[in-house]
């Protein structure tokens, strides 16, 4: 089968052994996903895991999270535009983590935040929990589109199947580990699929490498402009840096870090928040600049590429001559040279770029579940269900939204520009609004509610007419040249927040804020409050011991979520009675599968410093009682 109108051109047998690699892995990942199902017996398991993993597990499964089928499409179509700059958006979070690790984040863990909405309508009142899922909801169902589009987009550079046919079918297989396994299942096939993106993501880069004569040949080809870390700052309208600071870099990072759904929860099924301060803080030291690596190499790669072919008279030994028309096919076109039309290898790395997708998406539909259910489904349609009712809905809540991404790629098809245009031609004009209100909201207590409902409802409605009316983000976008509707992809998410933040200013000085016993530890200076309700006692912030390999005994006598330690046991945790304290099967690599957060009860005596608990306690952990437990006191 051949398909040369679209990227590249496949044998039948090529063709064959790279459909077979592919549908394969989805099966593998299908499989492996849905066995987690059975750590899922309640809508707490389904959507956060009952908040008992490790840092590492979380930091690693983000990987997959961060990097989306688009990635992969994007910023090497973007590095082989413009150079080492496409690392831009993967490296411009550093600024927004402090707010994060130490404002956002205990915020909503202790408030037991189920969804970004809910804290709108606990911090403010119910219209700006319904004004927020309506945003939400856009921004994420906009990212879920995005990415069945470009792996859409792959597998026409391939094998030339409209993006329109190939897209639903790729969701059928998507949404099924998804729908029955909830979040322990997409942490742990993210974790996976983490180490595949970075192992085929490696081979492409090494392939181009290697075909281009080694790393001093690639930087002797690859232009000037193209090794700066930075493009001008504002020459460049469709890619300057000023644009990717106010608009990816502000709005982008705060909306991915303070209201994506999908990447909240994976925090909130993190076992404490210093564990998911660890983990934030490796995501933007460590991930997020290897991944930038990773998606954008292969552009790099491709500009060396061209270049040197150019001077050495249109072919470059052992490779066929690389043409690139459509700017889009950049990494597949690339990589299946570089590799030499080994099926294998290529079947492997487009198995990657099939993880990419369903890692992204697979987080985002189990988020747009968990607002389906938690906003708008139990509170408006069944509001006393039982769990067992809940955890089917949300299922369907689950298949509901993959048929809504299938739909909306519709949409993306019929737009104009790079895929980096076309993403921010979109999430510009959703984020601006809700990301200054949540920052307004969390970190200044006289925001009101009257100025949160109105700046969310003005700043949208007036950066969308923007789309009419461009000439109103002049006074914002004047120091940058080129086309005005270049440049108004990114300086509009600028706009959005200058407004909304304005109207917020103005409204809660002419308002009453809410009083502070109301909002007790939903903002940054009324944590300790927080942390109180969240433990139902006085915090204990002693500093004790990680307990380990300790027995764990069944003792039926004791109530549901109670422990009962030794003194000795409980003097090494610094622990009192009432305490909070995290239990979890000491093999290490389960990352906490099998754990929960239980109550120190009354000291008990024991040569042997068992640990004492019912069997619906350990049950509910998922604890063995032939394995041994390590303890470590929260507060």
């Amino acid at each position: 089968m051949a398909a040369p109108s679209f990227g590249i051109e496949l044998s039948f047998t090529a063709t064959v052994v790279i459909a077979l690699i592919v549908v394969g892995y989805f099966f593998l990942i299908t499989a492996f996903g849905t066995y987690f199902s059975r750590f899922s017996r309640d809508i707490n398991d389904f959507f956060f895991s009952g908040q008992r993993f490790a840092w590492w597990l979380a930091a690693a499964s983000m990987v997959a999270t961060g990097i989306g089928s688009y990635s992969y499409l994007k910023y090497s179509e973007q590095g082989f535009r413009t150079g080492m700059s496409s690392a831009m958006t993967y490296t411009n979070d550093w600024f927004i983590v402090p707010f994060f690790m130490f404002g956002w984040l205990p915020i909503i863990y202790f408030a037991r935040v189920r969804s970004i909405p809910e804290y709108f309508e606990r911090r403010f009142n119910r219209t700006a929990r319904y004004i927020a899922v309506c945003i939400i909801m856009a921004y994420m169902f906009f990212y879920i589109g995005y990415n069945l589009f470009t792996i859409g987009v792959a597998l026409e550079g391939m094998f030339g199947l409209p993006v329109l046919y190939s897209v639903p079918v790729v969701a059928m297989f998507l949404g099924a580990y998804v729908t029955f396994g909830g979040q322990t299942a997409v942490i742990f096939t993210d974790l996976f699929q983490g180490i595949m993106l970075y192992v085929a993501g490696g081979i492409a880069i090494l392939a181009g490498i290697y075909a281009l004569g080694g790393f001093a040949e690639w930087w002797s080809f690859l232009p000037e402009s193209h090794r700066l870390p930075f493009v001008h700052l504002t020459e460049n309208e469709k890619f300057n840096t000023s644009g990717l600071f106010w608009g990816e870099a502000l709005a982008g990072s705060i909306a991915f870090t303070f209201m994506n759904q999908g990447f909240i929860m994976r925090y909130l099924a993190i076992k404490s928040v210093h564990e998911g301060r660890k983990a934030s803080l490796f995501n933007v030291l460590i991930t997020l600049p290897l991944s930038a690596v990773i998606v954008g190499a292969v552009g790099w790669i491709a500009k060396a590429l061209i270049v040197k072919q150019a001077s050495s008279g249109g072919v470059l030994e052992g490779l066929d001559p690389i043409h690139i028309e459509n700017t889009f096919h950049t990494f597949i076109i690339v990589t299946w040279e570089t590799l030499q039309h080994n099926s294998w290898l290529f079947g492997f790395v487009i198995a990657a770029l099939t993880a990419a997708l369903m890692s992204t998406i697979d987080t985002l539909i189990n988020a747009c579940a968990a607002i389906g259910i938690y906003d708008i489904y139990k509170p408006l349609i069944k509001p006393d269900a039982d769990d067992r009712h809940y955890l089917k809905a949300a299922r369907w809540a689950s298949v509901i939204t993959t048929v809504i991404g299938v739909l909306l790629v519709i949409w993306f098809a019929n737009q104009q520009g790079s895929l980096m245009q076309i993403h921010y031609k979109g999430v510009m004009v959703i984020i601006p609004s809700i990301v200054t209100t949540i920052f307004l909201g969390a970190f200044w207590k006289r925001f009101t509610a009257p100025a949160a409902c109105i700046s969310m409802l003005v700043g949208s409605v007036l950066t969308i007419i923007t789309n009419w009316t461009p000439n109103w983000i002049d006074p914002l976008s004047w120091f940058v040249s080129g086309p005005h509707n270049d440049v108004y992809i990114y300086m509009r998410a600028l706009f959005g927040m200058v407004v909304t933040g304005v109207v917020g200013v103005v409204i809660s000085f002419l308002t009453q804020p809410r009083k502070t016993a109301e909002i007790q530890g939903l903002t940054i200076d009324t944590l300790d409050a927080g942390m109180a309700i969240y433990k139902g006692g006085e915090p204990n912030h002693e500093l004790g011991e990680k307990v380990r390999r300790l027995p764990l005994k069944i003792d039926d006598s004791i109530e549901e979520g109670i422990i009962r330690l030794t003194p000795k046991v409980m003097d090494l945790l610094k622990a009192r009675e009432g305490d909070l304290v995290y239990v979890e099967d000491s093999r290490w690599f389960l990352g906490g599968l099998r754990s929960d957060h239980l109550k120190a009860g009354t000291p008990c005596d024991g040569p042997d410093n068992a640990v004492l608990m019912s069997g619906k306690t350990a049950d509910n952990g998922y604890l063995l009682e032939r394995r041994t437990v390590t303890l470590e006191k929260i507060f």
